[in-house]
């Protein structure tokens, strides 16, 4: 019996079938179906030709029809049905110069990264497995389809997708993968920091992080990548630092900031070209740190920090200074804050303005504000209109004497 979600993308093979082509489900689903892990992106592969594949299927994108790939779309959702191929030549260490489609799938698999990757699978759960991946799973190692060299020219980056399996799959690279990668690892320099960037993230999301980072060390990685390169002494303090899995990336670049504070978080987002919601998030997160340090677990750092990043503090706290902080504890103070935003406020600014109508409007605004909101926060007063206004009141007389 088929897997859920291979079911869901059954009616692709069974139209190919029906057509006289072959259809089998390939790559990271086959793996992490014989591995038991939850299945993300079923992929299809057919020796149909990318325009046999859209005409059988109306509901279709040619999203790499160059290089045989087509998004079909059926399920509410969409599946990459890509015909089998051999390709030759990467100049820009990506993308093949030359392609040609061919009728055998064993052929379309030889052409993969890594033998756990190299599986096809058909509807009946029969597994097609010329390169041995099974054994691979079993022994829980990362083997190359061939060459390990030949495969990290074609595409450098295979050396990092390499290292997040190590992590993300707790498996060990074979010595010949190592030798390869660290002989090969100057050659990221010539991929985009973009993809450079996905897959440095996702190793970091690993349940076996220590594993992949001890791997980087053994092979010099770290001498390829942004701002790791400039220091053997980052790499060795990162090296030392008791890591868990880090599954976002604000949170990561965050961490990488305080261990190293000397590498501003600027330094990083432009390094790793990390969009402006990653890069706003680590600041948030930083900034939140810098506070706790300063005066502890108080209302304001709760109230500051917001509900939705209180369990990435807590995680960022564990793993900078290897201190527990109870995050059940942290979510009830949050909740019985007087208020959880300054929308909440009794008050607002043009009501500043009107107690104190001789003076123009201006920055006085917002600061009066924002002591007013912290005050409300600590208990210092309650957030009651009458009490505000009579505090405020004072602090004219106060201000005029």
């Amino acid at each position: 019996m088929l897997h859920e979600r291979f079911n869901e993308a059954k009616f692709i093979i069974d139209t190919l079938n029906e057509n006289g082509y072959e259809g089998y489900f390939v790559g990271g689903a086959v793996r992490d179906f014989l591995l038991g892990l939850p299945i993300k992106d079923v992929d299809i592969a057919t020796n149909a030709k990318p325009e046999q594949v859209m005409k059988l299927f109306p509901h279709s994108v040619p999203v790499g029809i160059e290089h045989g790939t087509v998004l079909v779309l059926g399920n509410n959702q969409s599946f990459e049905v890509t015909t089998y191929r051999i390709e030759d030549d990467y100049e820009d260490y990506r993308h093949p110069n030359y392609v040609e489609f061919v009728d055998d799938i064993t052929l379309d698999l030889s052409r993969r990264d890594f033998t756990i990757n190299a599986m096809a699978m058909d509807i009946n759960g029969e597994i097609i497995d010329p390169f041995h991946g099974k054994d691979d799973l079993k022994l829980k190692q990362i083997k190359t389809v061939g060459s390990a060299t030949e495969r990290f020219l074609e595409d450098p980056l295979r050396m990092l997708r390499g290292l997040r399996f190590t992590s993300q799959l707790d498996f060990e690279l074979k010595q010949n993968v190592k030798d390869a990668i660290s002989q090969n690892h100057h050659l990221l320099e010539k991929i985009s920091i973009e993809r450079i960037t996905e897959e440095f993230i996702k190793i970091f999301k690993g349940r076996a992080i220590k594993r992949a980072l001890l791997n980087i060390e053994e092979t010099k990685v770290y001498l390829s990548l942004p701002i790791l390169k400039e220091s053997d002494k980052y790499f060795v303090t990162l090296l030392n630092k008791k890591i868990e899995p880090i599954d976002d990336p604000s949170l990561l670049f965050a961490f990488l900031h305080l261990i190293e504070p000397n590498v501003t978080i600027q330094q990083w987002a432009k390094s790793y070209k990390l969009s402006n919601a990653i890069k706003k998030g680590a600041i948030h997160l930083i900034n939140q740190y810098h506070l706790y340090k300063q005066r502890g677990i108080s209302n304001t750092l709760i109230y500051q920090i917001g509900r939705e990043w209180l369990h990435l503090f807590a995680k960022l706290v564990l793993l900078v200074d290897e201190t527990n902080i109870n995050l059940n504890q942290l979510i009830k103070k949050y909740e019985i804050l007087p208020i959880k935003e300054r929308s909440q406020l009794v008050i607002t600014g043009n009501d500043l303005i009107m107690w104190n109508e001789n003076k123009k409007r201006g920055e006085w605004v917002g600061n009066i504000l924002r002591k007013i909101e912290m005050m409300v926060v600590e208990n210092e007063i309650r957030n009651d209109y009458t009490e505000i206004k009579k505090m405020v009141k004072q602090w004219m007389i106060q201000e005029k004497n």
